[in-house]
């Protein structure tokens, strides 16, 4: 169990609203979604705007920091 709580302000975010959080240019998130590093919302209109998945990635953050302490 994780000594912390971490707290989303949002359950998504579009690739420019993750770059302007994350500091990453949006070209290497737009890389790192279509290498799957990044989850993303599933579309159900293919011109959606993609938007990815906060919790996802958070549960994702939980789980590796899980098995690396033990």
């Amino acid at each position: 169990m994780l000594s912390y709580q971490v707290v989303l302000n949002t359950p998504f975010m579009t690739y420019d609203q993750y770059s302007q959080f994350s500091g990453m240019p949006k070209r290497t998130i737009i890389d790192w979604v279509s290498d799957g590093r990044l989850p993303i919302k599933r579309k159900s209109k293919p011109k959606e705007t993609p938007m990815i998945n906060m919790v996802a990635l958070l549960e994702l953050a939980t789980r590796e920091t899980m098995e690396r302490m033990g």
